[in-house]
């Protein structure tokens, strides 16, 4: 890239007045020599009175605040989400090894006696009802306990 690339590239910054020292004393001395340089500088400055002149938007009132508010809410709804999947795998886990270790005490306190396959019909509705419940209890401490961590977070907000 030329010298006269480079300082080029350089005078919209120098027309809002934002070089560092060196680099302004550089283009300093390149507009002293580049007439297409100086009107490009005259066209940038022109654009940067312009622009200064203009009239600050009006910024409506309380927008950083509930911006910020918008931002910790959704924050907070991904927190939750994150948590209410990993409550539910858990609760999951649970109930498989409830289930499991139900078995294996029935098992151990029958000496035996219930096998999977060996097991009537009457004994089959009773353990597959029994299981049921148990499924749908977790569900329900599931659904309970994501019901009163949202009523938190929304108080919260």
């Amino acid at each position: 890239m030329s010298e006269h690339e480079q300082v080029l590239a350089l005078v919209a910054l120098a027309a809002a007045g934002v070089l560092e020292a060196e680099d302004q004393r550089r283009v300093d001395a390149h507009l002293r020599d580049c007439e297409t340089c100086r009107r490009e500088l005259d066209t940038w400055t022109a654009y940067t009175e312009a622009f200064r002149s203009l009239r600050a938007p009006a910024v409506p009132d309380r927008l950083v605040e509930r911006t910020r508010a918008r931002i910790l809410a959704e924050h907070a709804a991904v927190s939750s989400r994150r948590s209410e999947g990993l409550l539910l795998a858990v609760l999951a886990a649970f109930a498989w090894i409830v289930g499991i270790t139900i078995w294996f005490l029935a098992r151990l306190f029958t000496a035996g006696a219930v096998a999977v396959m060996e097991t009537s019909v009457s004994q089959l509705l009773i353990w597959s009802a029994g299981s049921t419940i148990l499924v749908w209890l977790t569900a329900a401490t599931a659904a309970l306990i994501m019901g009163s961590r949202r009523q938190t977070l929304r108080r919260a907000l």
